[in-house]
């Protein structure tokens, strides 16, 4: 994929007043520094704050996804800073940005140690209610069965594991088997929005009288349409194990969950599986080498 250049504070200021008709004329601009994937600029102005952001790397695709469902977010009512402006065909700047509602606050992994078993049992249940709305929405953007695509997804990083030395051939073949025996519980699962991306970094948290709050789902740029399953084992394998006041009252506002059937069941333990799998190379490509350990000992386990 094409890298971006970061653009000039002087452009991000003169396409900010474009694109927004001159609400965001006068803004004062500043690098911001969290924008991970992304070119981000934090922009005050007297009618609030905002980030414009721009993608490191250029995908005008994933871009034009987001705004889609940056405005189901909203129609939903799903906790997520709104997105106001966007331009998708680069006439403002040469690369392709949105700009959405600066929510002040602190995500969930940097706020972690400051939060109470009262705090994660608030946050857990807010998070378990904004998660339903967003699995309530019906979003099939392709016409590959589920099935079809989770076991190409696991067969891939499966590789990728063998390849890392992470799994044995034999071990191969018994996380394979795993999946074999479980497969056939993805049958006939229907597509809903998903965020295929939940840790505690995508919770912005926001402090208030009675403490910590959820304020907003953050990073909806791997959002696809898929078994809404595979953000409830994310939670459980990612999140809670990290926070556990967060569990129980999460499980009761999202609902579903509390009440599992036996096929339901083997689609968590089969997600289980595979974000261990997925985990490894992951880690690896990031550079988190303790992470990456922490993922092969469970696996191995």
């Amino acid at each position: 994929m094409l890298l971006t250049p970061p653009p000039s504070v002087a452009a991000v200021a003169r396409a900010a007043t474009d694109v927004s008709d001159g609400v965001l004329a006068g803004a004062l601009v500043e690098p911001w520094p969290r924008g991970r994937s992304h070119h981000a600029y934090l922009l005050t102005t007297a009618a609030g704050q905002f980030v414009l952001r721009v993608h490191k790397q250029e995908h005008p695709g994933r871009m034009r996804r987001f705004v889609r469902v940056a405005a189901l977010l909203l129609e939903h009512d799903v906790p997520h800073p709104p997105v106001r402006w966007w331009d998708l065909e680069a006439k403002y700047l040469p690369h392709a940005f949105y700009v959405q509602e600066f929510l002040p606050g602190e995500d969930a992994a940097r706020a972690l140690r400051e939060l109470t078993p009262a705090d994660g049992a608030r946050v857990g249940g807010e998070v378990g209610a904004g998660l339903r709305r967003l699995h309530d929405i019906v979003y099939e953007d392709t016409p590959t069965t589920w099935a079809t695509e989770f076991d190409d997804r696991m067969r891939v990083r499966v590789a990728e594991c063998v390849a890392l030395g992470a799994l044995s051939e034999r071990e191969r073949r018994i996380v394979l088997g795993y999946h074999e025996e479980r497969r056939g519980a993805l049958d006939g699962v229907r597509r809903h929005l998903t965020h295929d991306d939940l840790g505690l970094a995508n919770l912005l948290l926001e402090r208030r009288t009675d403490g910590w709050h959820l304020a907003a789902f953050l990073d909806f740029e791997r959002t696809r349409g898929r078994d809404p399953l595979l953000d409830l084992a994310r939670l459980h394998t990612l999140v809670f194990d990290a926070c556990p006041p967060m569990a129980a009252p999460f499980d009761s506002a999202y609902g579903e969950i509390a009440v599992a059937d036996d096929e339901r069941r083997a689609r968590l333990e089969l997600y289980g599986m595979y974000l261990l799998v997925w985990g490894v190379p992951w880690s690896r490509e990031a550079g988190l080498a303790t992470r990456e350990r922490d993922y092969r000992q469970r696996l191995g386990t």
